[in-house]
């Protein structure tokens, strides 16, 4: 029963591909914070810094492979890692593109 839980589950985990640095964090009301602060970078980095201290958020390297899902309440979500770091983080959907299994897309 478990099994097929889990199969079902990672069925639906996508590989996606940071196209630039960025962050995740522990609730889209945060990852929505972040990205309007975006147009200050220096405020953006400050409050980054400040909630990866809390333990909130964390940065993201470009390039970085993750297994994620959409969120179906904010489609603009990508919540990621949740098999490895339960409960995942979520990040901005806009900063990442699906990678094709076997391949780059």
């Amino acid at each position: 029963m478990y099994m097929l839980l889990a199969i079902l589950v990672s069925a639906f985990q996508v590989l996606y591909r940071a196209e630039v640095p960025t962050f995740g964090c522990n609730s889209s009301a945060e990852v929505v914070e972040l990205r309007k602060m975006r147009a200050d970078p220096e405020a953006f980095l400050k409050r980054l810094q400040a909630q990866m201290v809390y333990g909130q958020c964390i940065a993201i390297d470009k390039g970085a492979v993750v297994e994620g899902t959409i969120e179906k309440a904010d489609t603009s979500v990508l919540r990621i890692n949740a098999d490895k770091d339960p409960p995942g983080y979520m990040v901005p959907l806009d900063d990442f593109k699906p990678v094709r299994v076997g391949g780059k897309q």
